[in-house]
C-alpha cells in the first residue's frame, strides 16, 4: 500500500474529509504521498545497503574499497562471501588455515607451497589475475604470513 492509500484511509475514517480526485485535498495528499514514498524508498535502500547479507550496490562497493578486495566473482553472492571472509580475519588467523582463509577472501583459487631451504612461502594463483591485483594480494596477505618467511604471490 502506498502512503497515499494509508493517509486517505486515516483521514476518511476520521470523518472530516471526503477525498475525491476533483478536490484540492486530494491533490495535496497525492503530493505529500509522492514525497513520502520517495523518502521511504530511499530509507529502505539505505537500510538494505547497511548489511553485507542484503547489500546490492554501494554497500558492497564501499566495503570492497575499504578492505581492498578483488571482485573476481561479480555475483552478489560471491562479493558478499569475499567480504564476509575478509572482515572475519583477525591476528589469530596467522596459521596455515588462516592464510588459506585469507586467500579465499580474494575469491581466487590457488595453492600454497613452502620452501624450507629459503624460508619462502608462495601462493600460486590459478585464477586469472592481473599483476597489479597480485601485488595487492601479496601486500595484504604478507601481513598474515609468518614473520620468519618470505611471502610471494605468483
Amino acid at each position: 500500500m502506498s502512503e497515499f492509500d494509508g493517509m486517505k484511509r486515516v483521514l476518511e475514517d476520521a470523518g472530516l474529509y471526503n477525498i475525491v480526485p476533483a478536490r484540492i485535498v486530494y491533490a495535496e495528499l497525492k503530493a505529500y504521498a509522492e514525497g513520502l514514498d520517495l523518502y521511504f524508498d530511499e530509507a529502505e535502500e539505505l537500510i538494505r545497503e547497511c548489511f553485507i547479507s542484503t547489500a546490492e550496490s554501494f554497500g558492497l562497493t564501499l566495503r570492497e574499497e575499504l578492505v581492498q578486495r578483488l571482485n573476481l566473482l561479480s555475483t552478489l553472492a560471491g562479493r558478499r562471501l569475499a567480504l564476509i571472509n575478509a572482515l572475519s580475519i583477525s591476528a589469530k588467523d596467522g596459521t596455515p588455515e588462516g592464510i588459506v582463509k585469507l586467500a579465499e577472501s580474494f575469491n581466487v583459487q590457488g595453492s600454497f607451497t613452502y620452501d624450507t631451504a629459503q624460508n619462502k612461502l608462495t601462493f600460486t594463483c590459478s585464477s586469472t589475475v592481473s599483476q597489479d591485483n597480485k601485488s595487492l594480494m601479496q601486500e595484504q596477505m604478507k601481513k598474515f604470513a609468518p614473520a620468519w618467511a618470505v611471502f610471494e604471490v605468483v
